[in-house]
Formats: C-alpha cells, structure tokens, sequence
C-alpha cells in the first residue's frame, strides 16, 4: 500500500533546496514532472500492474484491449487465473507480428492513437501433445453462419428494419473469411434500426455458450460511424422468442471505426425476450441501431458469425502513471496534496532525488542541482542491479533461414 503523499513529497523537496520551494513556479508541475522522468528511466516494482485481459484469451482471435496506462512497450505476460505453466511468450514488432504470426508472441499496434495489444496462442503442437497444457487454449466454437452468401447457415438471410427486400445481396469482393460477406443497404426510410434476419437457420443447441465464458463474434463493416448508436445481436428459437445482446464498440473495447469492425457479444448477460429455447437456435437478427437521419447510405456488411468460450487471463504489465488518488484510482499526474506515490521506500528516494534536481536547478540552487543528480544517478544505477526489468524484450527477426 502507497505511503507517501505529494505533501511529503513538497515538503521533503522543501528540505533540500533551503526552503524555497515557494519560489516554484508550480511546485506541483515540477513534481510530476520528476516523476514522470523516474517512471521514464526505470520499470519500478510498484509499477507492476495486473489487469484481467479484454475480451477472454482465444485461438484465432489476435486484438485485445490493451491497458490505457501500459508504458510503452513494457508487456511482462499473459498469464491465466489458476496459474498453470506459463507460456512463453515473445515480445516481436508490429509489422512481424501480422507477417508471421508465429506461435505465442505479443505485439503492440499504436495507430490512429489507438493502441492495442495483439495476441497469437496458437500452436500446432497442441493437436499432437496434449499432455503439454502451456499450448492449450480452451476454444470451444461453433460457427453459426460463414456468410459467404445468402444461404449461409441454412435458411436465408434477409432484410431487417431500414433495408429493402432485394437490397441484401452476397459480396465476393469485399470479405474477411472464406470466400464472401453479406451486404446491404440502409434505405430512405426514417426508421431506427438496419441490418439483416434469417428466421430459418439450421437448428443448433447453442446453450454451452449462455454462460460465463460464451461469446459471440461477427465482422461488422461501416461505411459511416455518423449517427450510429449500437448493434445488436439476436438469437433464439423464432422472432418472438429469442436472447439478445448490444455493444457500443468493437471486441477490443475501442470505438466504432469505418470499415471492418469486429463485435464481440458477452452471451453471459443477455437479455431475453418471450421463452427462447437455447438447446433449439434457428433464429439470428444482427442489425444496428441508428438515428431517423442515417437514411439511404449502402455498402454495409456483416462477415462469418461464431460462438466461442475461451480463457480468462490476466495482462501483467508495468504502468506509466506514478500516482493514484487516496481511493486508489491510478493518475498520470497528481492534482492534490492527498494523492499517494506508486513507490516503495527506495523508489521514493529516486523520485525525491530527481525532484530536488529539477526545483534546485529552478530556484537556482546549482549545487544541489548537482549533488541531487549525481545522487540520482548512483541510485538508478543500485536499483537496475537490485531488481532489473521483467518486461518481455522485443525480438525482431528479419528472416527465416531454412537448411535445404
């Protein structure tokens, strides 16, 4: 538990520039600032963080949220809740990554402003060695419809809300998996919903995925994010029995984007309308929910609709923000005297050092500017040998070399 205030911390840096920390322009600045710096040199012990990965760990399924204070690149594991051997992962670059997807590695996208963590567990030795339980992922799944055409799944999938009959055709150019998507359009009706239904699908026993792991998966495309609220997906035994599910954002947790979407339904906490029968699933509706002006806009998409259960894990990592408030929410920069250091006693003399350096070096105590530095110096080089980093170090090969 974090001990040390920013009021201990002012008052300390106070003791080391001869009490002129009243003459700082911002005293607070400047403290946030050192320990920024701090957090920026080292991959402090109290900077080691564990959060549940978002969605669960899957085969097949790359992109996870990824944690909004995760420092750079500084990934420690995956690792699942009831602690069995670990799998070892590899750190690799972005770019490698979506080459060569090669087994259990990790990698971070950061486009767009939006970073993500992507994951690959699969591996083929798994098929063949079951005894070793590092390769197996629990990864139930049953696929409900490719949507390569309009069949897909049994039945026919049709227009839903603000699409006209004949508007919903089979795509073979713009697709994700096998070989087709199903498009359609939004008409000129001001109605609130669009999308598509099949009331007739091959009937299946779905029930194994109403539970805590079960998660549904559909590729959404969107030509316009503009007055889309939410999609919505339903499934049940006919159109006035049926479980239902809304998401606001893709799998990964971040916001709807144009082009391919990938939605993630938690099965778990859905809502139900009339008696639908899970064991008897025939019927699917996945459609949006819109304003009364989204009208007459085309090209939207839906691609192969799974359901899988897969793993809970928890994303060990090491955090960018130093502080957390006395409630114990985490804080890029601190805003009140009350907020706590993420720091232990030796970390807390690291911060101190680099505070004092930088309000000498402002009230122009040059040499305890100098004495802070070089004492902050000797303590990072101390803590590197005391506890060095376990943040995964990245690995980028450039070829593979294969004996012919």
């Amino acid at each position: 538990m974090p001990i040390y205030t920013q009021s201990q911390l002012k008052s300390d840096i106070s003791a080391k520039i001869k009490g002129k920390v009243g003459i700082l322009i911002d005293p607070q600045s400047t403290m946030n600032q050192g320990v920024r710096q701090v957090y920026s040199d080292l991959d402090l012990v109290s900077a080691r963080r564990r959060s549940q990965l978002t969605p669960n760990l899957f085969s097949g399924l790359f992109e996870y949220a990824c944690p909004t204070d995760l420092k750079g690149y500084g990934i420690i594991t995956v690792q699942d809740q009831t602690f069995s051997r670990a799998r070892d992962w590899g750190l690799v670059p972005y770019e490698q990554f979506m080459r060569r997807q090669g087994a259990n590695t990790i990698a971070i996208s950061d486009y767009d402003s939006v970073k993500k963590i992507l994951l690959n567990t699969y591996n083929p030795t798994a098929l063949v060695n079951a005894s070793d339980d590092a390769t197996i992922i629990p990864n139930a799944s049953t696929a409900v419809a490719s949507m390569d055409s309009l069949s897909s799944g049994g039945g026919t999938w049709g227009p839903f809300g603000d699409v006209t009959v004949g508007e919903v055709y089979q795509d073979q150019d713009n697709f994700v998996q096998g070989t087709g998507s199903i498009r359609y359009n939004i008409n000129a009706t001001a109605g609130t919903t669009a999308g598509i239904v099949n009331s007739t699908l091959s009937q299946s026993d779905l029930s194994a995925y109403f539970s805590q792991n079960g998660q549904a998966f559909i590729w959404a495309y969107i030509t316009s994010v503009t007055n889309l609220t939410n999609f919505i997906l339903r499934l049940g035994s006919d159109a006035s029995n049926y479980n239902s599910k809304t998401v606001t954002g893709q799998a990964d947790g971040t916001s709807f984007v144009v082009g391919w979407n990938l939605l993630r339904f938690d099965l778990s906490s859905v809502s139900a309308t009339g008696t639908p029968i899970t064991t008897a699933i025939d019927y699917c509706a996945i459609y949006m929910t819109k304003t009364a002006g989204k009208i007459s806009e085309t090209a939207y998409r839906f691609d192969y609709l799974v359901l899988r259960r897969g793993q809970v894990n928890n994303l060990y990592y090491y955090s960018q923000y130093g502080w957390q408030s006395a409630v114990g929410t985490y804080k890029a920069n601190s805003t009140t005297a009350s907020d706590l250091l993420n720091a232990d006693e030796q970390e807390y003399e690291l911060i101190l050092a680099k505070c004092a350096e930088l309000a000498a070096d402002e009230a122009d105590e040059d040499k305890v500017s100098k004495k802070e530095a070089e004492r902050y110096e000797r303590l990072k080089k101390q803590y590197e040998m005391d506890r060095p980093s376990e943040a995964l170090i990245m690995i980028s090969t450039v070829a593979d070399f294969v004996r012919v």
